[in-house]
This record gives structure tokens, C-alpha cells and sequence, in this order.
């Protein structure tokens, strides 16, 4: 497995889930939006990632499937 946030079980990217964590996105845009991709936020460090980084508190999702896919 390659250790990306998008396969971390603390980074969640679904975009209902981005829209109520990041007051104020809907009015702006949407967290449906194409430039988005597929970057979310990492619930470990409570901050908005890229899918493709990583760190060191790299944890296996325990599913196979990504949340919001």
C-alpha cells in the first residue's frame, strides 16, 4: 500500500463531510468542485491535505474503500 493520505484512515474527503467541517465553503464554492480533486482533511492533524501527501503518523485505512468515493 502506498502510504498517501488518501489511503490514511484519519484523511476524509467526501464532500458533504468538507462542506459541514469548513464553515463558509459552501458559500464560496462547492467541495464538489473539480479543482478539489480529491484533497481533504487529515483528521490526525487537523488540517487540509492533498491526497498524494504524507507523514510520518501514516495510519492503514482498514477498509478498501476511500469515505466520499
Amino acid at each position: 500500500m502506498v502510504r498517501t493520505c488518501e489511503n490514511c484512515r484519519h484523511f476524509r474527503n467526501d464532500a458533504g463531510f468538507l462542506e459541514n467541517a469548513l464553515a463558509g465553503l459552501a458559500s464560496l464554492s462547492s467541495a464538489h468542485a473539480s479543482v478539489r480533486t480529491d484533497d481533504g482533511l487529515c483528521a490526525h492533524h487537523a488540517r487540509y491535505v492533498g491526497a498524494q501527501a504524507s507523514c510520518a503518523d501514516f495510519a492503514a485505512r482498514l477498509t478498501t474503500s476511500r469515505p466520499g468515493a
